[in-house]
């Protein structure tokens, strides 16, 4: 229900931002002769596609598998393109029309040749600004929802059990079945698990979005899980706890082996040092108070000298990994921060750890960029398989 709103309030802030946008511009830049055809024009065009847009989003699942449904999904991509040039060039033309009646104010007195010059300029860069910045978001839109890579982890420990020498792990996070990530994608995303050959594989939080599509979810990953030879782990993240979480964990406990961690833990290994696999829930509370309680149910039994993979959906967990000596973190939420410009991720994220591999004493942490999405742009950050083989470090 929380994204739900969180959707219909950006469609709304669209909208007036665009009318407002498209204002500014007839009435500084643009300056038509007749202005009421544009604006009827431009009206119709914009409720056309708000008009779309929703009616994709209420019936998704009905329209999944029929002819049209790959182009209603394109539709869907370059709306959130859409949305994002808008709030890209807004700023910039609000800039351009204040320079532009500032340097009318000030320099009334030049000659009309060099004042139509000047509004030439500006009127082109009026144009140019938006249409650049659709161009640079309806190609984040379309790569961001199309590509997907499998990253390869190798991760060293001194005291390493004998039993994980070569053990290979596959992360998968926020796959966000939904909006953006249909069954299709799914199938997808679990095919290049599979061909990775994992000895075990994790699914750390947000794993659906669109209820409906819960049944189709578990039946998929029931034959999934059967072909991992020591199962999935599963915990929950926060996009759960949006929705119901309870029917979530009810079902994906009854109708597939999946092994679902809910501030609990299980042996995977045993021997001289065993091996296990702790998992917290993400229910969006972020106090420290909170997530000591609960990495502390959730390590509760595990011997000292055992060693731990710990599961938190949100990294802000590693902080707690770290007083504790835990030696692997898995975790997602960020999406790796989706815009990343020359190394950077420039969302904010709220937290430090963002995306890859991130070293702290004994603890080491990695951040997936998420194996899905809720929102389609990504620059320099792409969707994001992890396998994670150990080996000994000596």
């Amino acid at each position: 229900m929380q994204q739900q709103l969180i959707i219909k309030i950006v469609f709304i802030a669209t909208l007036v931002i665009a009318v407002f946008a498209f204002w500014a511009l007839m009435t500084y830049l643009w300056k038509p002769k007749k202005r009421w055809p544009s604006w009827v024009a431009y009206l119709i065009l914009i409720a056309a596609w708000f008009g779309a847009i929703r009616y994709y989003f209420l019936n998704q699942v009905e329209l999944f598998g029929t002819p049209h449904y790959m182009w209603f999904n394109l539709f869907r991509t370059e709306s959130y393109a859409f949305i994002s040039a808008i709030f890209l060039s807004v700023p910039v033309c609000i800039v351009l029309a204040i320079l532009y009646a500032l340097v009318n104010r000030i320099s009334n007195k030049v000659p009309e040749a060099d004042r139509t010059g000047r509004r030439a300029f500006f009127r082109t860069v009026g144009t140019v600004v938006p249409l650049a910045a659709l161009g640079g978001t309806s190609y984040a839109a379309f790569t961001g929802q199309r590509d997907i890579i499998v990253t390869h982890e190798s991760f060293g420990y001194t005291n390493l059990p004998e039993g994980l020498k070569n053990y290979k792990i596959v992360q998968l996070s926020d796959i966000h079945v939904g909006a953006c990530i249909d069954l299709n994608d799914l199938d997808e995303i679990l095919r290049l698990a599979l061909l990775e050959k994992p000895n075990r594989v994790v699914i750390t939080g947000d794993l659906i979005d669109k209820m409906s599509w819960l049944p189709e979810t578990c039946e998929r990953l029931r034959t999934f899980a059967k072909q991992i030879p020591d199962g999935v782990d599963y915990i929950l993240g926060n996009h759960e706890f949006h929705h119901d979480v309870h029917r979530i964990v009810k079902d994906i406990k009854a109708k597939t082996p999946i092994n679902v961690l809910i501030n609990s833990n299980i042996q995977i290994m045993g021997g001289k040092q065993p091996v296990y696999i702790a998992g917290v829930s993400y229910d969006n509370e972020r106090k420290k108070e909170n997530r000591e309680t609960m990495i502390t149910k959730a390590l509760s039994g595990i011997p000292k000298h055992a060693f731990v993979i710990f599961l938190a959906h949100h990294p802000e967990f590693f902080s707690e990994a770290i007083e504790r000596n835990v030696p692997l973190t898995l975790s997602g939420h960020t999406h790796g921060g989706q815009i990343v410009l020359f190394g950077i991720p420039i969302t904010p994220t709220g937290v430090p750890y963002v995306k890859g591999r991130y070293t702290e004493k004994n603890s080491v942490c990695y951040v997936n960029n998420g194996a899905g999405h809720w929102f389609p742009i990504r620059v320099n950050c792409p969707r994001e398989i992890t396998v994670i083989t150990f080996f000994d470090g000596k």
